[in-house]
C-alpha cells in the first residue's frame, strides 16, 4: 500500500524552496572556497546575500560581513576563515540565522480537515 499525501499551503512550499535555494548557494560557497576559486566563491556569495535582510551585512564583527569583506577584497585566506567562523555560528544546517528570513518550514500535517487530503493507492 502506497500513501499520497497532499496539502499544505503555496506559502509553504515557496518558504521551503527559498531555504532550499539559500542551503544550496551556502553549501555552493563553501565548495567554492574549499576548492581556492575567488571568482566562484564571489559570485556565490552574491547569490547567497542577495536576498538577505539588510542588516545581515551591518554589523563589522559579524563572520558575515567579515566574509563579505575578504571577498571584496580578494583575501581568499580570509574569507575562507570567516567561512568556518559563519558555520561554528550557524545552525548546522547548511544556513546561518543572519541570513534566514524565516525558520525551517514545517511539513504540512496531513488531516481530513480544513482542505487537506489523504488517498491511498492499493
Amino acid at each position: 500500500m502506497a500513501w499520497k499525501i497532499s496539502g499544505g499551503s503555496a506559502g509553504q512550499s515557496t518558504t521551503a524552496a527559498a531555504w532550499q535555494q539559500r542551503q544550496q548557494n551556502f553549501q555552493a560557497l563553501g565548495q567554492a572556497l574549499k576548492s581556492n576559486s575567488l571568482s566562484a566563491a564571489q559570485a556565490a556569495f552574491a547569490s547567497l546575500t542577495a536576498n538577505a535582510p539588510a542588516k545581515a551585512l551591518t554589523n563589522p564583527n559579524s563572520p558575515l560581513a567579515q566574509l563579505a569583506k575578504a571577498l571584496q577584497s580578494g583575501d581568499l585566506t580570509g574569507a575562507q576563515q570567516a567561512f568556518a567562523s559563519l558555520r561554528s555560528n550557524g545552525t548546522g544546517s547548511g544556513t546561518t540565522p543572519a541570513l534566514s528570513n524565516a525558520a525551517t518550514p514545517p511539513l504540512p500535517k496531513p488531516t481530513l480537515l480544513s482542505g487537506n487530503s489523504v488517498n491511498t493507492y492499493v
